[in-house]
């Protein structure tokens, strides 16, 4: 698998997505081989909740989606406006006074080369567009990477819940992130995520643990 290309062909103001390829690497191999045995066939249909400039998407579309006779769907919702965080980071507001449409432009800039996969783009917050989203068309793969808060992490994993298959994979990032400035326990997805697992984790396996928590729906 490639490691990601951060040349002129992508534009990346932040790498925060870093650290976790080599986690992805081996979920997604295990996770192959997983879906192989239940017969499952490949990823096809993927939702991200907050992509930022899309590093993480650019990493599935590199390394995961890419067998060229397949179909892919790829559905992200962003509001493109930057966490609460992000835009309190002197560079991002910078760059954000300069140009208020400078992530959003960096993701769709990004994507450009996989003309293989038809990206649907809801621009908006995700406690809005996710009930839209029709539960009959539900996805293999799901990454919630979105509000920093507890209760905006649990909604989308309710919803996200809602919109998996059988056998589809989901993953909560920032499972070990703390906000310095804030100790409330609402000011960190972990409880958010926590929760979650307490009203549906007899309905996943766990398959990663760590900064992310990531599970597989039964």
């Amino acid at each position: 698998m490639s490691e990601i290309d951060t040349t002129e062909k992508y534009k990346f103001t932040e790498k925060w997505f870093e650290p976790m390829i080599p986690h992805w690497k081996e979920i997604f191999k295990a996770y192959h081989e997983y879906r192989n045995d239940l017969n499952l066939g490949p990823i096809q249909r993927v939702l991200e909740i907050g992509c930022y400039e899309g590093m993480s998407t650019v990493w599935l579309c590199e390394n995961i989606l890419i067998d060229k006779k397949t179909k892919y769907i790829y559905d992200v919702i962003d509001s493109f406006k930057g966490s609460l965080e992000e835009t309190g980071m002197q560079d991002t507001q910078s760059k954000l006074n300069k140009d208020k449409n400078f992530i959003e432009n960096n993701f769709k800039h990004n994507i450009l080369s996989f003309k293989q996969i038809k990206f649907n783009i809801f621009k908006g917050f995700s406690h809005q567009i996710l009930p839209t989203l029709k539960e009959i068309e539900k996805y293999d793969f799901i990454y919630i990477d979105a509000s920093h808060r507890a209760d905006d992490t649990f909604v989308d994993g309710y919803y996200a819940h809602r919109l998996l298959k059988k056998g589809g994979m989901l993953i909560f990032d920032d499972y070990g992130w703390k906000d310095p400035k804030d100790s409330r326990s609402v000011s960190s997805p972990e409880d958010g995520i926590r929760m979650f697992c307490e009203f549906y984790g007899d309905e996943y396996k766990g398959c990663l643990t760590g900064y992310q928590l990531g599970i597989i729906k039964c």
